[in-house]
């Protein structure tokens, strides 16, 4: 415990500066969180399947692409999608080829460009966006798991996916929604962060159950390749991974809508 909060303190010392300050401090950010993330996502596989370097530097590439494509302040939504489709293409080819050979399957290196790639680029366009509408992302996503894991543990009866995450509960998860939309609802209605009401309930209903879909994602690559934390960088909390899975598809849904529907 007392490891958990010295690296969280530690964590949040300097990674607040870099949310508040955004801009290149927020990317520069953004770049080393999602070289590690990848990295983490890529020695998960390589635990039972050894690939070659060179196939690891193809998807390193499509993700860094993908997530910082030109014109970062106006989103170049269609640039990421094509760089992203043709960097997944071209490793589906390369899968076929090794298949075809008999060796080792890289049918998750395609997934990681798609799954990191366009995560952390909504992340990061999120906060270019505002800081406030980044505060309505992660408070969001952590009350709802915050709640969900308490009301689980104290009224939790039925299992919601015994065999991804054992602990996790039906109860829990309608609580942790609960909570989670009360607020997203709330802050997203005083702030008048939407410039339409259908966006905002949209997005309160939409954030809790993505952030808990994303976790349960996690874990679930977590429980396939038997490991129990994406990476030690943080000690007491794992990796990257560990600490933004809730965030990720929550994140692509306001990117989404950001892109398509604006704001405000």
């Amino acid at each position: 415990m007392k490891e958990r909060v010295i690296t969280a303190i530690c964590l949040l010392a300097v990674v607040l500066p870099l949310i508040y300050f955004g801009g290149y401090w927020f990317m520069g950010l953004g770049l080393v969180a999602t070289t590690i993330a990848t990295y983490e996502m890529i020695a998960m596989h390589d635990k039972e399947h050894h690939i070659p370097l060179w196939i690891k530097g193809i998807t390193f590439i499509g993700v860094l692409l993908v997530v910082f494509v030109p014109n970062f302040r106006t989103l170049a939504f269609y640039d990421a999608q094509f760089i992203s489709i043709s960097f997944a293409t071209l490793l589906l080819v390369i899968n076929w080829i090794r298949i075809k050979k008999g060796q080792g399957d890289i049918r998750l290196y395609p997934l990681i460009i798609f799954y990191i790639g366009f995560s952390f680029r909504a992340l990061l366009q999120i906060r270019s966006h505002s800081l406030t509408l980044f505060i309505f992302l992660i408070a969001t996503v952590i009350l709802t798991d915050s709640a969900a894991y308490f009301i689980g543990r104290s009224f939790g009866k039925h299992k919601l996916a015994p065999k991804i995450s054992p602990k996790k509960t039906i109860e829990g998860a309608i609580g942790g929604w609960l909570i989670g939309f009360g607020f997203a609802f709330v802050f997203g209605f005083l702030q008048d962060l939407f410039s339409q009401t259908w966006i905002l309930i949209v997005l309160a209903i939409g954030v809790p159950i993505l952030s808990q879909i994303g976790d349960l994602i996690a874990s679930a690559f977590k429980r396939h390749y038997d490991i129990k934390d994406y990476g030690k960088i943080f000690p007491g909390h794992g990796g990257v991974m560990d600490r933004v899975d809730s965030q990720l598809l929550a994140a692509f849904l306001i990117y989404v809508i950001i892109q398509f529907n604006g704001l405000g």
